[in-house]
């Protein structure tokens, strides 16, 4: 017998969503303009099957960090928490989890497209890695990926230091309440790094791409690839640069508004009044 009353039938809690991080890595294109590198989720994925998305993932344990302290030496939990709530939209509520979205942005971007924001713990702000730490990042990623090591031991095996607060906060999204997975998504903005290879992981996507955004929308709408509509707008919104540093400018001044989006026949609405 069911112990729902006849106008509670049917009616469910909606899934609690998790906390993720999203990188939009931007490069200048070789004839002009920005790109941005995506990965191909699987068709067989739960999530996003077969679409073309910026990479990222749910914090995991092991993302919550001291800050300013190595590996992190360059964000507090203090500097983090006020960067996600200075321009607007709702911030967490535990200051740790604002470091940990920061720290899992920098994992994820390492695990799934196999770019590393880090420094040489030894040299100065700004230095780029040498080829033989980006080879040795190559041949740790796997490990990160299977869980056989961290972040944060991979950063000390490479006497690296990250450097979390080169992300640009660009905006927060979270899934709409009827989706069986949900995930309250921060966004971030930050320039390719000189010397490493954007790649995706091969377990999670099967294909990475550099995308102009107003490429990839045409080949989008020409149904060449697939897109989810989070990914839309913000291709939309990149798509009105044409230099890294436009781009990079816009985000660090856009106001912040935390999008609840809605689910109508499966298309996501932006809901009245989003400012970019």
């Amino acid at each position: 017998m069911s112990l729902l009353s006849e106008g509670e039938a049917g009616v469910h809690e909606p899934v609690i969503a998790r906390p993720a991080s999203t990188v939009i890595v931007l490069r200048s294109g070789p004839s002009g303009g920005i790109e941005t590198f995506m990965v191909h989720r699987d068709p067989l994925s739960r999530f996003a099957a077969d679409a073309f998305v910026f990479p990222g993932g749910t914090v995991d344990v092991g993302d919550w960090a001291s800050g300013g302290v190595p590996p992190c030496t360059g964000l507090t939990i203090a500097e983090a928490h006020r960067r996600l709530g200075e321009r607007g939209g709702d911030v967490p509520d535990d200051a740790g989890l604002s470091l940990a979205l920061y720290v899992a942005a920098v994992r994820e971007l390492y695990e799934e497209a196999g770019i590393m924001l880090a420094r040489p713990l030894a040299g100065p702000f700004g230095a780029h890695l040498s080829a033989e730490t980006c080879a040795q990042l190559a041949t740790l990623r796997p490990a990160l990926q299977h869980g056989e090591r961290t972040l944060s031991n991979v950063a000390e095996h490479l006497i690296l230091d990250l450097v979390p607060e080169e992300l640009v906060y660009f905006s927060h999204w979270i899934t709409p309440e009827a989706s069986p997975r949900r995930y309250d998504t921060r966004f971030f903005v930050v320039e390719d790094r000189l010397g490493q290879t954007a790649s995706h992981c091969g377990i999670e996507t099967v294909d990475g791409q550099w995308f102009a955004p107003a490429d990839a929308l045409r080949r989008a709408e020409a149904g060449e690839i697939t897109l989810v509509a989070v990914t839309v707008e913000h291709l939309r919104v990149l798509a009105q640069h044409t230099t890294v540093a436009s781009a990079l400018a816009f985000a660090r001044q856009k106001p912040i508004r935390t999008v609840l989006a809605r689910r109508d026949r499966q298309r996501w609405d932006l809901g009245s009044g989003l400012t970019w």
